[in-house]
């Protein structure tokens, strides 16, 4: 006969599993998503949001700048208010309580200290699901922390837990029966995307298809900032090229891939470059231009009043430009010309800078 305290003690353990592994998205959605939205607001004056709307929703765009903050703020709540993270939440929670119960009331039933009201899994599941736990729990942590948080994520953790269990027992399968556990555990530790180029590998072996490589190239990777594990982010949000962070939704991109919007806009000024100059813009990087921004503030200045310090100095600048890239003077001009008058550079320094005959500024 069970007492009632060994029943307690197995649902407390329950709870505090659960509560642990759901507290970093409670802590995002109380303390996180505010500052994340806090990020692009500061990030787009009145002005740069009216523009927003002109560049990327001109079906939404309102007739006053006015109208444009306000538009802005309820577009954002629309498409990446917290609502959004309340079915892939609700959907964790019940994957969650059902694998941890089971886990948990399967170990104390084999230690006769309760009777598993339900059905004892085996070590291999038991192991695969431990390990899964341990993943998802770390990976929110971590993304609470760094405020990388999207309700994708969560819908992510719940695959892990659902697929936990086959995974164990497909890798279990062809290991010993003593380390079949440990492999269980070590693969449910995996982030998925690593289990699943694992699976890909042993397939492709097995089939004799040969080696696959998942490696992309692009130039992307060559703009200041990116990175082995930002090129992935940008990966997960379908931004391969150097043109298509050229011409992303900053705000979209910002949201999606939980990346700065202030890192999000510096990409796209050096990848707006990049597709002019390609290597070119490491030449110029140490004088001074090192994207769009920097390029269209130069042009402003070469187009000022005769006489003016900004155009001398703008002058005396163009030829050690063209030096540093190896070409004529007037061809340089000509690609600095057309970088400058882009729509999404004009875009971009308005976010920097803002536009001076806004009366918001």
């Amino acid at each position: 006969m069970v007492s009632p305290i060994h029943e307690f003690v197995g649902a407390s353990l329950v709870f505090v599993a659960v509560a642990a592994l759901l507290a970093p998205t409670a802590r995002y959605l109380t303390v996180g998503w505010f500052a994340k939205r806090k990020d692009i607001m500061d990030g787009l004056g009145s002005s740069a949001r009216l523009m927003y709307f002109q560049m990327f929703s001109p079906s939404e765009l309102p007739d006053k700048t006015t109208a444009a903050a306000n538009a802005f703020e309820a577009m954002y709540t629309k498409w990446y208010g917290r609502r959004l993270y309340l079915v892939p939440a609700c959907i964790l929670t019940a994957v969650a309580i059902i694998s941890v119960a089971l886990v948990i009331l399967t170990s104390l039933d084999e230690r006769v200290y309760l009777t598993n009201p339900f059905f004892n899994l085996e070590q291999s599941a038991v192991a695969a699901i431990a390990g899964a736990y341990l993943w998802v729990l770390n990976d929110h942590i971590s993304r609470a922390r760094r405020l990388d948080f999207s309700p994708s994520d969560l819908a992510w953790a719940s695959l892990r837990f659902i697929v936990a269990i086959p995974m164990g027992y497909a890798f279990a399968a062809v290991a010993s029966e003593s380390s079949g556990p440990f492999i269980a555990f070590a693969l449910g530790a995996f982030p998925l995307t690593g289990v699943l180029s694992i699976l890909r590998r042993l397939g492709s072996k097995r089939l004799g298809l040969g080696d696959t490589d998942d490696e992309m190239s692009d130039d992307i990777n060559k703009l200041q900032g990116i990175n082995k594990v930002i090129l992935e982010r940008l990966a997960n949000e379908d931004v391969l090229t150097v043109t298509q962070i050229a011409y992303c939704d900053p705000v979209r991109l910002t949201m999606r891939s939980n990346l700065s919007f202030n890192f999000i806009t510096d990409c796209m000024g050096q990848a707006l470059v990049w597709m002019y100059l390609e290597e070119g813009l490491n030449c110029i990087r140490p004088l001074g231009l090192r994207g769009a921004y920097e390029i269209k503030c130069l042009i402003d200045e070469f187009d000022e009043a005769e006489g003016s310090p900004a155009r001398s100095r703008a002058l005396s600048a163009m030829p050690l430009y063209a030096k540093a890239l190896q070409q004529d003077q007037a061809t340089v001009q000509i690609a600095f010309r057309q970088i400058a008058e882009d729509p999404f550079t004009v875009f971009l320094y308005n976010v920097w800078y803002g536009d001076p005959t806004s009366p918001t500024n």
